[in-house]
């Protein structure tokens, strides 16, 4: 089999999405009520024009990145898109991501590249706007867990650390033993070399993650003109107060979002997150981040001493809205708020809980971005590909259960061809002229004859069992072959893009490897892209 360099499945195709999301990809009726409209050309330029008119908070916004962004050595076209930012025809596309060590899983860089390639076609195709790729960094995150490793060469690189509170303002204690540890264990060549520079001038040249983090992303997207935000700022919170406050007197998120899950319910899918009475977390000193809840006429703050009466915790608002802190259900609408955004670029995840929103956003008369599905990649190199071909195993083989692969190769390759649906149509066939016939006698004829039916289609099916089975055993090479590119290709079995760290691809590609998966993405359509690399 020779397959192409470059495969492209469509949502259909990958069959893997929830309903939720393959029924919104494929913009069905009874999922439009969750979003503004699908993204599209028209749509695009429509939400630009409503989205402009309605911003007020430009000048603010543009000193905060301004300032947020001044310890970066800036390329000429992030210089470019900060200026732009104060243009009132200048609207942004975003996504966001946690703080992962050294970016954790690779679908980091796909979100990254796709909102890049998303704003430079429409900039081509409407020079009227200008159109800024924005990353939002989630340094108010407080889950170490989930951010404190990664993969390389199917070795966990773990930084241990008690830390607590908003991740982007932990120190770095400890992290330069645990880069030292990587870094010998790289080859001695020149990605590798870059490589530990990118380390060196992030990690270990930094006093906090989020300086790290920030950096980091700067070095590797910075030539692309990408600006980078970090939302918890005095600044940005102050413009948040009165949305703050409704939170905290009303619940309207949690009203509205409550709202929209019981419609998911209803219409038979699964819901991302619950909301909170109180979508709020309280940043207190220390590096405290904790939820905000109202009990007994009291705001209090969960395992801590905090306790306000309405009017102080008002007052605390106001006075200091860097302590206030919206939870991953109402960041959205934090982000939505500040920036001039037409777009948001997730993963299915994600939009499964942004299309909870909409209701909500509507009541607070902040409009509700396009949703865009990010792409998806499987890296192979060029031995990889070659070890398919051998199997003569074609890319969209690959998606189905590693059983259903490792079976209906073996079968395809066998000399014993037993075509057991055709046996069991016959069986199938004599079983109804029996039913028909039975029709004329007493009911227990009839039950007898349905049971004989199901017992011999079963015996059918263990018979097709066994030859699998003695197939495989006869032809254990082949599918050890099978299991060991399975495991190359999907480690852990999750999609490599979940688990995998671009140092892998780093070390063989250099930054040669960004650049080939940007030439890949696709702006606005849902792929699945399966990549060869030279």
């Amino acid at each position: 089999m020779d397959l192409a360099k470059n495969t492209y499945l469509n949502s259909e195709q990958y069959g893997k999405f929830s309903p939720l999301i393959t029924d919104y990809l494929l913009q069905k009726d009874n999922v439009r009520q969750l979003y503004s409209a699908f993204p599209s050309d028209d749509s695009f330029v429509n939400h630009t024009k409503e989205k402009l008119s309605q911003y007020k908070h430009r000048e603010i916004v543009h000193k905060v990145l301004s300032e947020q962004m001044s310890g970066l050595n800036l390329s000429e076209k992030q210089i470019q898109n900060l200026n732009k930012f104060k243009l009132s025809n200048t609207a942004t596309v975003t996504t966001g991501h946690q703080l992962n060590l050294l970016t954790g899983p690779l679908y980091f860089f796909y979100k990254i590249l796709q909102v890049i390639r998303c704003c430079e076609e429409m900039n081509a195709k409407h020079p009227e706007f200008n159109y800024v790729p924005v990353f939002w960094m989630a340094t108010e995150d407080h889950d170490f867990a989930e951010i404190n490793h990664f993969y390389h060469k199917n070795q966990t690189v773990h930084w241990e650390k008690d830390a607590s509170g908003a991740v982007g303002r932990l120190n770095l204690d400890g992290i330069e033993g645990v880069f030292n540890v990587f870094s010998n264990q790289l080859p001695n060549i020149s990605n590798a070399q870059t490589l530990k520079e990118l380390i060196q001038n992030s990690y270990l040249n930094s006093k906090t993650l989020a300086e790290a983090a920030q950096k980091l992303v700067h070095s590797l997207f910075g030539e692309f003109g990408l600006l980078i935000i970090d939302g918890d700022d005095r600044e940005l919170k102050k413009l948040m107060i009165p949305a703050f406050q409704d939170e905290l007197i009303n619940n309207s998120a949690f009203k509205k979002v409550s709202e929209s899950n019981q419609f998911l319910i209803e219409n038979n899918y699964s819901i991302q997150v619950n909301p909170r009475e109180i979508n709020l977390f309280y940043l207190g000193n220390g590096n405290i981040r904790e939820r905000i809840v109202f009990e007994n006429e009291h705001f209090y703050v969960l395992d801590s001493e905090f306790k306000f009466t309405q009017e102080e915790i008002i007052s605390e608002l106001n006075s200091n809205p860097e302590k206030f802190s919206p939870n991953a259900l109402l960041r959205p609408f934090y982000q939505e708020t500040i920036l001039p955004n037409i777009a948001y670029i997730g993963g299915s995840g994600e939009i499964a809980y942004w299309l909870q929103l909409k209701n909500y956003f509507d009541t607070q008369d902040i409009i509700f971005p396009l949703l865009i599905v990010r792409n998806s990649v499987l890296i192979l190199n060029q031995k990889q590909k070659s070890k398919l071909e051998k199997l003569d195993l074609d890319y969209k083989d690959l998606f189905r259960p590693l059983f259903e692969l490792v079976s209906g190769n073996v079968m395809e390759h066998t000399d014993t061809k037993i075509d057991f649906a055709y046996y069991k149509s016959q069986i199938q066939h004599i079983f109804n002229e029996l039913s028909e016939k039975s029709a004329q006698t007493d009911i227990t004829f009839a039950n007898m004859i349905n049971a004989q039916r199901v017992k011999q289609l079963k015996g059918m099916t263990k018979m097709e069992q066994r030859l699998v089975k003695a197939e495989k055993k006869k032809n254990s090479e082949r599918v050890e072959r099978i299991e060991n590119i399975y495991s190359e290709l999907f480690p852990k079995g999750n999609l490599q893009e979940r688990v995998m760290n671009f140092s892998d691809f780093w070390i063989e590609y250099g930054s040669g490897f960004v650049k080939e998966i940007y030439e890949e993405i696709h702006p606005f359509e849902f792929r699945f892209i399966i990549k060869t690399l030279p």
